[in-house]
């Protein structure tokens, strides 16, 4: 059967597959396109399974915000180059997986992967790359709550930010300054990686940790017995101006503290204003 360019071309704009590719898929289908659509389809699975083992340690942190601010997605999608991570194909499924998170409200990765199988061996296929879906992180306001959720991606698509801001009165989540806030707090959540809002949120286990260590390193410098509590406590203040967002110094102003920004912002606002839950996720880490 003579296939024609226009064939070839129609199929090429619907499946994303090469030229040649195409047209042997319309041959081995004697013209049908659905055939030939359902013959790629098979051959790319193949492909994509053959792929699969390769590492897909490049790719982008992307994310979107939904229903007037009060719901955002934070999503790791990987591949195996840089130049695919810049494609404007890899960028869209991104957007995909994301609008499939809004929709579905998956209870981990792994439901994604597995319900998005045969979306992702299609791009797979198409890219030419492994992809895999590495993680996501899914906030929501509270109906009963007042604020926003604010995303922060840093130029390059490797770093992105997911945080949560909440007020008490509607009309302050739109205030050009409550947003500005929510956009300094995004970003100093980029740039210092807090593990907690405040220090009533850290673990008992993990400040019993931090204060053994402080305690031997006293005992190996030589320090006398009766003072070891004051330098472990010391040392432990430092630990939580570092971990904790509100005790950190503020990135744009060093002489003062994230919580001092906010209270800044409360005051002009007359209004009560907390960080709620924040997601960071930078490309490759396997924690956020």
């Amino acid at each position: 059967m003579n296939i024609t360019a226009d064939q070839v071309k129609k199929l090429r704009e619907s499946t994303g597959a090469g030229m040649m590719d195409c047209k042997k898929a319309l041959e081995k289908s004697d013209g049908d396109v659905e055939k030939a659509i359902s013959y790629l389809r098979e051959q790319g699975i193949a492909k994509a399974t053959q792929k699969a083992s390769r590492v897909a340690k490049d790719g982008l942190i992307y994310s979107q915000i939904y229903s007037n601010d009060r719901l955002g997605v934070l999503l790791e999608l990987n591949c195996e180059t840089d130049f695919v991570a810049r494609t404007e194909d890899f960028k869209q499924l991104s957007k995909e997986i994301t609008n499939w998170i809004i929709e579905h409200r998956p209870k981990d990765i792994q439901q994604v992967i597995e319900s998005l199988k045969d979306r992702l061996n299609q791009a797979i296929a198409k890219i030419g790359e492994n992809i895999t879906v590495k993680r996501f992180a899914l906030l929501e306001l509270n109906p009963q709550s007042q604020g926003l959720i604010h995303n922060y991606i840093h130029p390059g698509d490797k770093l992105g930010v997911l945080v949560e801001l909440k007020c008490q009165v509607e009309e302050n989540a739109q205030n050009s300054e409550f947003k500005l806030l929510a956009k300094d707090v995004s970003m100093q959540i980029a740039a210092t990686n807090p593990l907690v809002v405040k220090r009533d949120k850290l673990e008992p286990e993990i400040i019993e940790k931090e204060k053994d260590i402080y305690r031997t390193q006293a005992k190996n410098e030589g320090k006398p017995e009766k003072i070891l509590d004051r330098i472990v406590e010391g040392k432990l203040e430092k630990y939580f101006q570092e971990v904790c967002l509100l005790e950190q110094p503020f990135v744009k102003d060093q002489d003062r503290s994230v919580k001092e920004r906010i209270d800044e912002i409360q005051k002009k606002l007359s209004e009560e204003i907390t960080v709620g839950e924040f997601a960071r996720f930078r490309l490759g880490d396997e924690t956020s």
